[in-house]
């Protein structure tokens, strides 16, 4: 379970986790119809707002690239977010 998981409470103090019920989804925005307009999927923005779509569930292949069935999916996820944000500091 994503909520009552440590390792995701721990990790989230890294990012500003923002949660949209199903009628406040950013709709006449196509942006953030990246593969679909399924629910529920995780998308990663920068500081700037913009999406960054190479962050994604990579164990779902093509489609739903944004749906994380378990938390251990997600905390890879912001765990490659962090990795890269590190390298580029270090640049």
């Amino acid at each position: 379970m994503v909520a009552g998981s440590k390792a995701m409470l721990d990790l989230s103090d890294k990012f500003v986790m923002v949660n949209a019920e199903d009628d406040e989804a950013p709709g006449d925005d196509p942006s953030f119809n990246i593969d679909g307009g399924y629910i529920p999927r995780i998308i990663f923005l920068d500081t700037s707002g913009t999406i960054r779509p190479e962050f994604s569930n990579k164990r779902r292949g093509e489609k739903y690239q944004y749906f994380y069935p378990s938390s251990d999916e997600i905390l890879i996820t912001m765990d490659n977010v962090l990795a890269s944000l590190e390298v580029k500091q270090e640049l």
